[in-house]
């Protein structure tokens, strides 16, 4: 929210001036007061300068018509089935597997396989048919063969006191854990026998999972596999986790899936409950790991942590995803409107707060966000680049729906999100060039130093800014004194030299912000697409805020609409198609306004989500210094998105006149 403190005088005056012109009048709603009067110092805002687009090259980026009728609606967590105590086996055809039954006396029909006490290993690469149940055993895979190890699980129940269930010590090629079709297998391990950070010796190797492994991992199959990590994690590999089939329920007081060097979900459906973040991978010492890649299948993910965290980058071409990620020691998710009304910000005798009006509260100290986590626990993040191209997304998190420390390209897909912060967030850049966004409930709804939406059907509902193109940082103590400032950059400077810039080159986007509707603290520059804005009620923020100096927000094709209240109001400039833009007295919500031109047609039709004082509109359909009507009232069609069809709109009383520039 970077308020602009040098307009504020001249918007005062004006209001003043428009006050008193109602109280003359002796009917309020008859007069409109043009927001680019010669009065304001708004007619007097330099033309845009310093600002460049970040959206990336290719076919891909061009701009694209979203739609209004597409829409997503959440998924659910599947319902919490009773724990499975017993194995079963499933259908699976023998061939020459060398075949291990666990129990009291473990024994092998086969090679390749050795048993001593409680332990059996493998030492051969091949495939082993595993089935049998013991109390307190381990399966141990340690060969230098080159060639895969597979193991058919049939009806296996097996938990280890002092380690690891399955223990992958060598296999050069690959183990894979393949379940037999409808079988159900279960595999646990013990609960104090992780040796702590401190007391380890480099080199030496420590398992912290139920199945950990030295090398790469592969789950397949047809059948269900628990997982239970009562001691740390889950699942834990060195080297590369690869799901491609089979059902995996995991129970973790850690993490619950690791992958080091890269996490790929290709098929099969995962259940991670965690104590940690849900599926990850670690490794940033290594050029071209640390990725994380879902390609498709089903993964519900409750983790207290992030959900799905990629060392590096995280991509997702596919697939259902249900995460819900919880702060630390939370029972549950709580999402709230955390931004208060400017009723409850007036100070005493009804004047304005110490440290004015801002993000959150102004002068007041912290991020603003006082319900955000207080760890870590965002739905999707990259500390590189996060790309979805595909598939379904449901995410409710305590922390960031999805968060980027680079870039975010969103290119298609659907995406639900309910946040606790951001709905979408990146560090440098976020593109959103297809697909179908909803962030439902967010604090600031899509935010990073350069945003540019060229495509897809966003829906964007926050209780502090809808947008917020910023200098890149993400703490923030406010600016003291005057009309606030934002809370997340004025009192830091941004490790991020690029010009903070918000684009709208396509697509359909609707925003409901009770903070700022759209905030940069550059520039804002439309060259089309259709364009929604529900901005505040409270005069502390604004429907269009960009950033001081020569910084403005210019229209050069596409349909805009901006509404919300007064006190703080910007508006954009012609740069090649006009804008009609005033103000006038507050318009409670529910109520139908329109546009109508000089020929008695209306243009545009709305019906408020809530109360106004302001409007911003631009459309191929108005030109330069014709004069328009604003009307309100009367009776109209269904609205979608806050958008009525002109030729229901009937019964409306006129307000005033004012000429398009």
């Amino acid at each position: 929210m970077n308020h602009h403190f040098k307009h504020t005088a001249a918007l005062l005056a004006v209001f003043v001036t428009f006050s008193s012109l109602l109280a003359s009048c002796g009917k309020e709603e008859d007069t409109l007061n043009p927001m680019n009067s010669t009065d304001t110092a708004l007619s007097e805002a330099p033309p845009i300068s310093n600002g460049t687009s970040s959206i990336p090259s290719g076919s891909e980026a061009e701009a694209s018509t979203g739609s209004p009728d597409q829409t997503v609606s959440p998924d659910t967590q599947p319902t919490e089935s009773e724990t499975v105590n017993e194995p079963s086996k499933g259908a699976y055809t023998q061939t020459s597997e060398t075949v291990i039954t666990l129990s009291d006396n473990i024994s092998v029909n086969g090679t390749g396989a050795s048993v001593a006490g409680k332990t059996v290993t493998v030492t051969g690469a091949g495939t082993y048919l595993v089935s049998g149940s013991m109390a307190d055993g381990q399966i141990v895979v340690d060969t230098t063969d080159d060639a895969k190890v597979k193991l058919v699980l049939n009806g296996v129940s097996l938990a280890c006191s002092d380690g690891p269930a399955v223990f992958v010590k060598s296999a050069p090629k690959r183990v894979e854990l393949y379940t037999a079709a409808d079988s159900v297998n279960i595999l646990s391990d013990g609960t104090s026998y992780v040796v702590a950070d401190e007391n380890q010796a480099e080199g030496e190797i420590y398992p912290n999972a139920c199945i950990y492994s030295c090398e790469d991992l592969r789950f397949d199959g047809e059948g269900t596999l628990y997982i239970n990590g009562n001691a740390d994690k889950g699942v834990n590999t060195k080297d590369d986790l690869d799901v491609r089939g089979g059902t995996l329920v995991v129970t973790s007081v850690d993490v619950g899936m690791r992958g080091n060097d890269s996490v790929t979900v290709s098929g099969g459906k995962i259940t991670v409950t965690s104590g940690g973040d849900g599926i990850k991978s670690a490794n940033i010492e290594t050029e071209g790991k640390g990725q994380v890649l879902i390609e498709s299948g089903t993964l519900y993910i409750t983790a207290t942590g992030d959900g799905i965290v990629a060392a590096t980058d995280l991509t997702v071409n596919g697939g259902t995803m249900v995460i819900t990620t919880k702060d630390a020691d939370s029972t549950s998710l709580s999402v709230t409107n955390t931004t208060p009304s400017y009723d409850s910000l007036r100070g005493p005798g009804g004047g304005m707060p110490p440290g004015g009006f801002g993000g959150g509260g102004g002068g007041m100290p912290g991020e603003g966000n006082s319900n955000k986590s207080t760890i870590s626990a965002k739905g999707l993040k990259a500390a590189g680049i996060l790309t979805v191209s595909g598939g379904k997304i449901t995410v409710e998190s305590a922390d960031d729906g999805i968060h980027a420390d680079d870039a975010v390209w969103i290119k298609d897909g659907s995406i639900y999100i309910s946040a606790n912060d951001d709905g979408v967030h990146a560090d440098n850049t976020l593109t959103i060039s297809g697909g179908v966004l909803s962030v439902a409930k967010s604090y600031e709804g899509v935010e990073a130093n350069q945003i540019t939406i060229s495509g897809g059907t966003n829906r964007i509902t926050a209780s502090d800014d809808g947008t917020n193109a910023n200098g890149g940082t993400s703490m923030g103590m406010g600016r003291p004194g005057g009309f606030g400032g934002n809370t997340e950059q004025d009192t830091q400077e941004s490790t991020n030299t690029n010009t903070p810039l918000l684009t709208i080159l396509g697509g359909y986007t609707v925003v409901n912000a009770a903070g700022d509707g759209i905030d940069s603290n550059g520039n804002i520059v439309m060259t089309g697409g259709t364009l929604y804005v529900y901005g505040p009620t409270n005069n502390g923020n604004g429907p269009i805020d960009f950033g001081d100096g020569n910084c403005n927000m210019t229209i050069s094709g596409g349909t805009f609409l901006a509404v919300g209240s007064s006190g703080m109001a910007d508006t954009a400039q012609n740069n090649g198609q006009a804008v009609f833009a005033a103000y006038m007295n507050t318009i409670q919500g529910g109520t139908l306004i329109g546009i109508k031109d000089a020929d008695d047609h209306m243009i545009a039709a709305f019906e408020l989500p809530k109360a106004i004082a302001s409007i911003v509109y631009s459309s191929p359909a108005l030109t330069a210094g014709e004069t328009y009507t604003f009307v309100y009232g009367g009776q109209a069609g269904e609205a979608t998105d806050g958008v009525v069809d002109v030729s229901s709109y009937t019964g409306y009383s006129e307000m005033g006149s004012l000429e398009a520039y």
